[in-house]
């Protein structure tokens, strides 16, 4: 069926891609075939960079005066995670999952989120204390699985990033639209709801149907945090921490004065979908827990990256953890669990208990609240859109930074407007579908990689086992979800989930063995690797496996779309194959001019080789002595 809405947004992205583009195409006829088949080659999709490469070239980007600005502590990184994990989520979530899936059972499925969410946090805190660069997951991805691997995640990111944003500046124009209809003043619909209906007549009655619905005010909260941004990380900091602030006073007040009302009695059915319903209301809840992952985004600005990030991120998820877990105890204490509304439980809940005020405040909390996550939702796209630039795989503008403030400010631009129009267009319901898919491969990318990172050492004597045993797992996870997804019989998920459960064992298995020959971090260490990663990658598949198969068909859309740009342009002008051409080429020079200053019986010429002009000389014991003497630089006679 024919989506207007669906429609404008892939158009909205083909006309994006394309203005963007213009300015490189000139350069296409420029490459020579030789370059062209060069960039192409099957194993430049899985080219990496270590760690040691990723950390020298930030070095010589901020010494060259083109770093970001190191000017964020502790307490700003954990404002900037806890103002994007806690959204709406907290005000309009708890209930819906409580009255329909859960009951008051609801504490238990943010416990168990926030424990599935944990093995993912704490994968990234061993990357991000390791490799404290900006770009996330895509630069993990980069030091672990390879290039292409690297920009589907980026570029996913980036999508999730932008409609997140939008999604959340969509739901700040209607608070803001409830809070003053809660002092008694109404603002014209044209303000924050224009809707857009279509006329049609059944059996002789005009029917009206609403084809979609624009925003102008979420332009507003989206052009104003973009403005922001460009003042500098370091002032909008000093904002968000101050936004963070008064929402976690607020949310603190409203728990603790809503205790004051519960009832024991509301409680007494406290499993009333069992333990089933906890399980699945853990499901729906974790997406509220995505967002503690954008403060990796910010490893470049950070006085002390190394010890701050894993706490960043780790503090941020107990914090999150707590305040849901808070809310969700209160609020079906206050009120029976069945009686909860589906768009404003927690105000609705005080209104039921005769606390008028407490609906205003609340409604006050959510406008604050989503301010300050369309201002972090912001802040990490233009990073990662520096970091894939400045690696060659997206248009150099986006690599530039301001002399004065250190702001990527054409990325936050095109990340600003982008988000403005997408919330301006789009309703809340058709956001939210993009929503989580790319976040969540985003998150077994990053388990994934740990195990991999761990075991690539030069003591390993069989390198290739472990990619292969948890690519099998990744595949053995994906039919496990996939059978509890479509409810198989309890006896076939019993045998497949018996493929990762072995799968599992044998990594464990061969990091027993490997030992002290691991490649282990001197900063903060994942524990009890690779179970905590492999039970990450399994959670996020099956989060990722339950979504709507909409969200897949816009991933692979956007998936496709990003691809024009990356073997147009990316990777031809891949920093990384640049750097391997260029020290291809100097080595063969190198052996060229050794086997040139060889007397002549000594050097034959190898029919065989692909580089035409180039001689190799013959593996005889005299030749190789004369290579070793030559290049140790002892050889007098020659």
């Amino acid at each position: 069926q024919f989506n207007l809405r669906e429609a404008l947004f892939c158009l909205l992205t083909v006309v994006s891609i394309f203005i963007l583009s213009c300015p490189y195409w000139r350069f296409l006829p420029a490459m020579s075939e030789t370059k062209r088949c060069d960039a192409y080659r099957l194993e430049r999709l899985a080219a990496k960079k270590t760690r040691e490469e990723i950390l020298a070239e930030e070095e010589k980007e901020r010494s060259a005066g083109e770093g970001l600005k190191r000017v964020l502590s502790l307490w700003d990184v954990v404002a900037y995670g806890v103002g994007t994990t806690i959204g709406a989520g907290v005000f309009v979530t708890t209930g819906v999952v409580a009255k329909s899936t859960a009951g008051p059972a609801i504490v238990f499925s943010f416990l168990a989120a926030g424990i599935s969410s944990l093995f993912s946090a704490l994968c990234y805190a061993e990357f991000a204390a390791s490799i404290p660069v900006a770009g996330s997951a895509y630069t993990f991805a980069y030091a672990s699985l390879g290039e292409f691997i690297a920009w589907f995640i980026g570029w996913n990111l980036n999508l999730e990033y932008a409609i997140s944003a939008s999604a959340v500046a969509r739901g700040w124009a209607g608070y803001v639209g409830d809070f003053f209809s809660a002092v008694n003043v109404s603002l014209p619909y044209w303000v924050y709801n224009i809707t857009i209906d279509k006329q049609s007549v059944v059996n002789g009655t005009s029917i009206s149907d609403v084809v979609m619905t624009l925003s102008p005010l979420a332009i507003v909260v989206v052009l104003g945090c973009m403005c922001l941004l460009l003042f500098g990380v370091e002032n909008s900091a000093k904002a968000n921490l101050a936004f963070t602030i008064i929402n976690l006073v607020l949310i603190l007040f409203i728990v603790i004065y809503g205790a004051t009302f519960v009832d024991v009695q509301n409680w007494s059915d406290f499993f009333p979908y069992g333990g089933g319903g906890v399980l699945s209301g853990a499901g729906t809840v974790f997406f509220s827990f995505i967002g503690f992952d954008t403060v990796t985004t910010l490893a470049e600005e950070m006085k002390n990256p190394r010890r701050d990030l894993p706490l960043g991120i780790l503090l941020t998820l107990v914090i999150a953890t707590v305040l849901y877990s808070g809310v969700s105890l209160v609020i079906t204490g206050m009120v029976p669990y069945t009686s909860l509304s589906d768009d404003a439980p927690l105000s609705d809940a005080f209104v039921a208990r005769g606390a008028q005020w407490a609906g205003i405040l609340v409604a006050f909390g959510s406008v604050s609240t989503l301010t300050s996550t369309t201002l972090c939702s912001i802040v990490g796209q233009p990073r990662i859109f520096l970091r894939m630039s400045r690696d060659g795989l997206l248009f150099k503008p986006f690599g530039k930074v301001s002399k004065k403030k250190k702001v990527p400010v054409f990325g936050t631009l095109v990340t600003g407007i982008a988000a403005s129009v997408l919330a301006f267009i789009f309703d809340i319901s058709s956001l939210t579908d993009m929503i989580s898919i790319g976040t969540l491969l985003a998150f077994c990318v990053v388990c994934g990689g740990i195990v991999i990172n761990r075991h690539r050492c030069e003591g390993n004597p069989r390198p290739y086992l472990s990619p292969i045993l948890l690519l099998l797992f990744f595949v053995g996870s994906v039919g496990t979800a996939v059978s509890l997804k479509y409810n198989a019989p309890i006896y076939v998920s019993g045998i497949i989930s018996l493929v990762p459960l072995s799968l599992m064992i044998a990594l464990s298995v061969v990091t027993f063995k490997l030992g002290k020959k691991q490649s282990i971090p001197d900063t903060f260490k994942c524990p009890l690797v690779p179970i905590v990663p492999c039970l990450g990658i399994f959670v996020n598949v099956y989060l990722t496996v339950s979504l709507s198969a909409g969200a897949w068909y816009r991933l692979l859309i956007w998936t496709a779309l990003g691809s024009i740009i990356y073997f147009g342009y990316g990777i031809r002008n891949s920093r990384i194959y640049h750097l391997q051409r260029n020290q291809k080429h100097k080595e063969e020079a190198e052996e060229k001019a050794f086997n040139e200053s060889l007397p002549e019986e000594h050097i034959v010429v190898d029919v065989g080789m692909k580089t035409p002009g180039v001689v190799r000389s013959e593996k005889s014991p005299l030749l190789h002595d004369m290579r070793q003497k030559s290049a140790s630089g002892t050889d007098n006679e020659m």
